[in-house]
């Protein structure tokens, strides 16, 4: 039996945010894109960060006023690279799948980025998981 691999479930990133961005922009991809995590790349695509929606959340309650101000009109001024996490745990297209389900479950994390030569090239997120096992449970069932 083949191992899954982290590259046959993960989602090939289509939003991440640069150097510079700024919350406000944050925000916005993740509220348009339904999406609660989003990497930082520089210039060369290598990641550099993670700003989450608790991120946000964190920078809206420790910048701004939540009860009397939007979070986008506190976001406007605070670049990405202020609240990013940096120190982010990543994995490889070619790890397999159970170890990176592991590094989730083990450290609560929602995503995990995913990276080839510390380029970023995807991103493994707990719907990625959720969606590999209601395909297998689909062809499970309909097996019988």
């Amino acid at each position: 039996m083949a191992i899954t691999c982290v590259k046959d479930i993960m989602t090939e990133v289509v939003e991440a945010l640069r150097v510079g961005d700024s919350l406000d922009l944050a925000d916005r991809i993740m509220r348009v894109g339904r999406i609660r995590h989003l990497p930082v790349v520089d210039g060369d695509e290598h990641l550099v960060g993670l700003v989450t929606h608790r991120t946000l959340l964190a920078a809206w309650v420790s910048h701004g006023s939540p009860g009397t101000e939007r979070l986008s009109d506190v976001a406007r001024d605070i670049p990405i690279e202020m609240v990013m996490v940096k120190d982010v745990l990543t994995t490889t297209p070619d790890a397999p799948a159970a170890d990176a389900a592991r590094i989730l479950e083990q450290h609560k994390y929602g995503c995990l980025p995913v990276v080839r030569d510390g380029k970023l090239v995807g991103i493994l997120t707990e719907a990625d998981f959720l969606r590999f096992a209601r395909v297998h449970l689909e062809q499970e069932s309909s097996a019988t």
